[in-house]
């Protein structure tokens, strides 16, 4: 008997990998990221150019799992200065940043929340913020915002000639744009 149960497990195992996850490919030109940053010497927005979005869902097309990645040097203020001062705060090699997703809780409607771990200057937070998911057409779209305060991943406060400081509390915002792709042509 034992023999059999094993047989049968063999048979039905490749039929649980032909199951596997569907890939959401983002479409960078309908996707944004951006970061608002409020500083004494005048607010900015820096924009993500640059990012991997591995976005997964099941056969019913909800969205199991994420990982989200980036580099902060591809993050833009729309100043070169500012931006070559921000890679000098970050310390210079602890620049890769990423966001992996533990958990999705949405209503029939797209909307809910989603907690994860943000791994951003050498150190890992679990950070949780609202979402909102609709699919039209076979097309994802998935936004959401979130404030985080850098200080909690032991980055200092920036302070330019001791009197002006960027508020260590920022503002993310997003909307990741995509359609699930065929493995297979890929």
């Amino acid at each position: 008997m034992k023999k059999v149960t094993i047989f049968i497990f063999g048979l039905l195992l490749p039929l649980a990998s032909w199951a596997a996850d569907h890939i959401l490919k983002i479409d960078p030109t309908r996707t944004f990221i951006d970061i608002d940053v409020k500083a004494t010497a005048g607010s900015f927005t820096g924009h993500l150019d640059a990012y991997t979005a591995v976005v997964k869902t099941d056969d019913a097309g909800k969205i199991k799992n994420a990982v989200f990645s980036f580099n902060f040097a591809d993050l833009k203020t729309g100043k070169i200065d500012r931006d070559a001062a921000m890679l000098k705060w970050l310390g210079g090699n602890l620049l890769e940043s990423r966001f992996e997703v533990g958990n999705i809780a949405l209503t029939p409607d797209g909307q809910g929340q989603v907690s994860g771990r943000l791994t951003m200057h050498g150190v890992a937070q679990r950070i949780e913020f609202p979402l909102n998911v609709s699919k039209t057409n076979g097309t994802y779209t998935i936004t959401g915002e979130t404030t985080i305060d850098y200080r909690s991943w032991d980055l200092k406060i920036i302070r330019m000639a001791y009197i002006a400081k960027v508020d260590p509390e920022v503002k993310v915002r997003f909307k990741l744009t995509g359609q699930i792709v065929d493995e297979k042509k890929n």
